[in-house]
């Protein structure tokens, strides 16, 4: 046998190193462990590199390592002979995403925070093309200029949490601020902080009292007049109401439409002059002009005003674009002009406006409606009127006779819409039917307060048919399967004024018809109850309706039994077998010291009762 001798060097005798340079192994070879260039590296004349043993130690994590060498490879700009830049310009000017590693805190659906430390999260900032001045709302930054110039602090995680919060059940209702991801680091702070008091109601951590005074505070000390502040008093105005404060939120809403006219926003030509060449910043103006108006028309139904400011002065403003349009940002499109709309009626072609279009035709009539309301008008006028109301319905396009989508998803400007034409409805034929004159609440109930007994233009019979049946289309929108909450807080109102005309009609049917009404006022209660934990004016309302009901639907002169829910010798329209006004004694509800008056109410003392 041959036997094989084999010479080895010193380095292949030795014991192996535990140690090992990087580029041995990568290549997965022996290294002899020498600092701070191992032989292999000399003999092969390749530069050595070490990593710091991590053992003993968790040390750093992998993904946090990569980070860290990707930030230290970009050049650092010399900022010795330049000013620094504002997040607008460095967001502009930042094609790669940009990645912070400080205390950056992101918010969570729970409310509980967590910083960027724990979890080494990439922040990235994307940037806007359909609106140049608006940045998105997945940057973050510690600090951002505005046009105004004011400075203000990055969003903290709660706050984060309340603007998501608006977005998802406010702004649908009223949505004249830009869409969710234009948002971020637009707005000025007083405006910011008026959004932050609105979501709040929506927060089951966070409470609306608690801001309250310090937003009426930043609007009363804050002098700006601008497009801005007349967003942040027009939203304030509409949250103070729904709160119980209608005096308050009648005068904040006052002083919003006063300001919008002085800085001519009812002009064709503000959005575009004011708008920094942004589409969807213009459409956020002309927006704000009309939803001045809607909401002018809808407190002065409340508080039963003839006239409205908003219609006592020229405007041209073009017409909002659908809301889908508005969302994704791409507000391009040619825009319609008011007169065009109202001169579809009579138009070859059919054609399909906005949403919000077929809203602000229905604020319109229902002002005509106001015009009149504790008036004795003119029968023609009165008639006149109500073949508008008629008509409302058989102009809206086929796309959009279902308010509710494919998906689900309600339309709620649609919505509104619907809603003030039986509104309107209501107010001009219960006060001319016998409906008024046995029900004493709708003199005293907030929503239906100012009501007098008019002169029956047509049957008395026949205004009380059509004020009750606008009342059940009102209960058959409140019956959609949708979030309640996503409505608009003057739905609360509308709620009240079906629920007493309802009240006011089981007077008059008999008992096989009392189970159709009953099933109405539960479903209104139900809802008032609802919207009780987001705004406080539902459970003040729904103290007093709660105990007329209870009165008037558990009468003894009526017992309901399963046969009662057939209703073969009477018609649900407010016509019927009258069971006599002297067996419901409505008045003693309102003599009773725990039931709170409207002055009381109105007043901003709240009572907060059974059921809310």
């Amino acid at each position: 046998m041959t036997t094989r001798t084999t010479t080895e060097s010193p380095a292949c005798t030795a014991k192996p190193s535990p140690l090992a340079c990087t580029e041995c192994r990568s290549k997965h070879l022996k290294c002899d462990g020498k600092q701070p260039v191992c032989s292999r590296c000399v003999a092969s004349d390749i530069p050595c590199t070490w990593t710091t043993s991590r053992r003993g130690c968790k040390g750093i994590p992998k993904k946090r390592r990569k980070l860290n060498a990707d930030h230290q490879t970009q050049p650092t700009p010399d900022t010795s002979t330049q000013p620094p830049l504002s997040a607008t310009a460095f967001a502009r000017t930042t094609p790669d995403p940009v990645v912070w590693q400080s205390h950056a805190v992101i918010a969570t659906a729970d409310d509980h925070p967590v910083t960027s430390d724990s979890i080494g999260v990439e922040f990235s900032v994307p940037l806007v093309n359909t609106c140049p001045t608006i940045l998105s709302s997945n940057q973050t930054s510690t600090s951002a200029s505005t046009s105004h110039g004011q400075t203000r602090q990055g969003s903290s995680p709660s706050m984060a949490h309340v603007v998501n919060l608006y977005y998802s059940y406010f702004h649908s209702g009223h949505p004249i601020l830009l869409p969710r991801h234009m948002y971020e680091q637009q707005y000025p702070s007083y405006l910011q902080s008026v959004v932050h008091f609105i979501g709040s109601h929506y927060s089951a951590s966070h409470s609306g009292d608690s801001l309250r005074e310090q937003t009426a505070a930043t609007l009363r000390d804050n002098s700006e007049k601008s497009a801005y502040m007349v967003q942040a008093r027009l939203l304030f105005a509409i949250a103070i109401h729904a709160r119980g404060e209608p005096s308050e939120g009648q005068e904040m809403l006052q002083n919003a439409i006063d300001m919008a006219i002085s800085l001519g926003m009812n002009t064709k030509d503000y959005a575009t002059l004011n708008g920094n060449s942004s589409p969807c910043l213009e459409e956020s103006f002309r927006r704000t002009w009309y939803e001045l108006f809607v909401v002018e028309g809808i407190m002065s139904a409340i508080h039963r005003k003839p006239t409205m400011k908003t219609r006592s002065v020229v405007y041209g403003v073009l017409l909002p674009c659908e809301e889908s349009t508005y969302t994704d940002g791409a507000c391009y499109s040619a825009r319609s002009t008011l007169a065009q709309f109202t001169d579809r009626h009579f138009a070859e072609e059919e054609v399909s406006f906005s949403s919000f279009c077929y809203r602000i035709e229905a604020v319109q009539i229902l002002s005509r409606v106001l015009s009149i309301a504790n008036t004795e008008a003119h029968p023609d006028e009165v008639q006149a009127i109500d073949n508008s109301l008629a008509a409302w319905s058989h102009y809206i396009p086929p796309e959009k006779r279902d308010i509710i989508s494919n998906s689900g998803e309600v339309d709620e400007l649609l919505f509104q819409a619907h809603m003030l034409i039986h509104w309107a409805t209501i107010l001009l034929h219960m006060p001319r039917s016998e409906l008024l004159s046995i029900h004493p609440a709708t003199a005293d109930i907030f929503c239906a307060k100012g009501d007098k007994q008019m002169p029956s233009t047509d049957t008395k019979h026949a205004h009380a048919s059509k004020a009750t049946d606008a009342s059940k289309e009102l209960s058959n929108l409140a019956a959609l399967r949708c979030p309640v909450q996503k409505h608009t807080p003057f739905f609360i109102c509308t709620l009240v004024i079906a629920s007493v005309v309802q009240l006011a009609a089981c007077t008059l049917h008999n008992c096989r018809c009392m189970y159709q009404h009953r099933d109405r006022i539960t479903l209104v209660v139900g809802l008032l109850k609802s919207l009780g934990s987001n705004w406080a004016c539902a459970g003040s309302v729904l103290v007093k309706i709660k105990r007329i009901a209870a009165k008037v639907l558990k009468s003894e002169h009526c017992t309901m039994t399963v046969a009662s829910t057939q209703c073969d010798s009477c018609t649900d329209s407010g016509v019927g077998t009258s069971i006599g006004t002297e067996d419901v004694p409505w008045m003693e509800f309102f003599d009773d010291p725990t039931v709170m008056s409207f002055e009381q109410f109105a007043s901003g003392t709240l009572f907060f009762g059974e059921g809310t």
